[in-house]
């Protein structure tokens, strides 16, 4: 067993401090608990849940007009590209009449 000699230590002081530490850790579990409860009734409060609301309200318009921006690129694009190849195609029957033009006058020349 233990041979060696404990420098004397004062129970009284002991038991104090262990009642001490003991009592500050329940007023702190006691806090937390009060302070989650009012976090819990002020989530639920009419003023909270509007501001809730109108930040939910926010992100989504503010989604929206990026999404239709997008959309509108696109379809710019979209249109642009088709403008032209018509263009390009209108630009194929023009040539290819003049060219069949002058092939019929040669051919009626003779």
């Amino acid at each position: 067993m233990d041979t060696e000699k404990k420098p004397d230590e004062n129970i009284g002081d002991m038991v104090g401090d262990l009642v001490v530490s003991g009592a500050t850790m329940l007023a702190n579990t006691a806090a937390k608990a009060v302070v989650g409860r009012i976090k819990k009734a002020a989530a639920k409060s009419a003023p909270v849940k509007a501001a809730a609301k109108a930040a939910k309200k926010a992100k989504r318009s503010v989604a929206g007009v990026k999404a239709a921006n997008t959309r509108k690129a696109k379809k710019t694009a979209k249109k642009s590209a088709a403008k032209k190849t018509a263009g390009k195609k209108k630009a194929a029957k023009k040539s290819a009449r003049k060219t069949a033009k002058k092939k019929s006058a040669k051919k009626s020349r003779r």
